[in-house]
């Protein structure tokens, strides 16, 4: 609280005292210009309103807001609003190297929120309500629960950031929304298959889904490590954001060095859209589900190795998640439903001839169709 102090007899003061956050003691002073004590009880009241405010460093200029030092006859605060708060938020996460997509998602967010709240909004003054309101804003607009829940997380992270700074008091109250986990989308052995027999298909584009599916590699993963030896080295540009490498045989050697030829003369803006649309085109052609795309080769993936009964931390690696709990839902799925689906690694042959281990590498049969090879990843 402020205390009145009098200077030489006759004019008093608001003398406001507190700690940085270095523990140094500070000091801030408001001339009361009057020279009547119980005058200057009644404006302390009004100093001890603001205080915290001044503490804060939101007035700053204290001739421009108490009215009794300004001309104007009234306050002026230098409100810290939500366009101020995104403004130095998105700066700083900028400065701290945060990745190029996760400011997009970041910026897309609070675009939508100060849709709704408004730029001008006062930080301090979004409440819980707002963000309910908020909710209802997004759901309106038709979007996922998850999607929603990608934005909240925006929200909240930058109220914790001026929270963590004592910029706020409090932060509103902000809760995620229910998803049900869907159990993740994979290409059964049959359907693979089907892929690899479709005439219109390139062979380069057979030998590329393999790789996929025998690394279990995000799609832009690719592009962005390097061959040493017969290890494929993934950087922490990744959305697992951890380095992690992965043993190739020499098949998927082969494969590597074709696609990353490929990549650099294809010309193309953007490749791996190019081979995502390629094989959703493949996965139409065959009749699979419309849930299926390219990311269902890296559940595929994590599935057969599942049914391999390789240690779920071995897959955890494998795949560069950051938490186990990621890599567990492969784990949740049922043994029995895999073991069918994926009979050429299971021993569940329906047809034996159909799976038939080949040293060909994928090579043309002399009927245009291909077999697709077992060949492992080394571990």
């Amino acid at each position: 609280m402020a205390t009145l102090r009098q200077r030489r007899e006759k004019w008093w003061f608001a003398r406001i005292q507190w700690r940085d956050e270095y523990r140094q003691k500070r000091e801030k002073e408001v001339p009361l210009r009057t020279t009547s004590e119980a005058v200057a009880l009644g404006l302390l009241s009004e100093v001890n309103r603001a205080e915290k405010y001044i503490i804060k460093g939101t007035i700053s200029d204290i001739y421009n807001y108490f009215p009794w030092l300004n001309e104007m006859g009234h306050s002026k605060v230098a409100r810290f609003t939500l366009k101020d708060a995104i403004t130095e938020w998105m700066n700083r996460r900028i400065k701290m190297g945060i990745r190029p997509k996760t400011l997009k998602i970041n910026k897309l967010g609070l675009t939508h929120f100060t849709s709704m709240v408004g730029n001008s909004c006062p930080l301090e003054a979004v409440k819980t309500e707002h963000i309910d309101n908020f909710v209802d804003y997004l759901e309106d607009r038709s979007l996922s629960n998850t999607s929603i829940n990608m934005h909240l997380r925006t929200i909240k992270a930058m109220f914790r950031y001026y929270w963590k700074r004592e910029r706020l008091n409090k932060i509103p109250m902000i809760e995620q929304l229910k998803v049900e986990e869907s159990p993740p989308i994979y290409i059964t052995d049959d359907e693979f298959q089907a892929i690899m027999d479709l005439a219109w298909l390139d062979r380069f584009y057979k030998r590329v889904f393999y790789f996929y599916r025998e690394t279990g590699l995000r799609l832009r993963e690719t592009f962005i490590s390097t061959l040493d030896g017969n290890w494929l080295d993934i950087p922490n540009l990744s959305k697992g954001k951890r380095p992690r490498s992965i043993e190739l045989n020499k098949s998927l050697i082969e494969i590597y060095n074709e696609l990353m030829t490929w990549h650099e003369n294809c010309g193309l803006l953007d490749p791996g859209r190019h081979l995502s649309k390629k094989l959703k085109k493949s996965l139409r052609s065959i009749g699979a589900s419309e849930d299926k795309r390219f990311h269902s080769l890296r559940h595929t993936f994590a599935v057969r190795r599942i049914v391999e009964n390789v240690s779920i931390y071995k897959i955890q690696k494998m795949m560069g998640h950051i938490s186990v709990t990621t890599t567990e839902r492969y784990a949740k799925m049922e043994l029995k439903r895999l073991k069918r689906d994926f009979p050429s690694i299971s021993g569940a042959f329906q047809n034996p001839m159909k799976y038939a281990l080949e040293d060909t590498q994928l090579e043309d049969t002399g009927e245009g169709k291909y077999s697709f090879v077992e060949d492992r990843m080394l571990n």
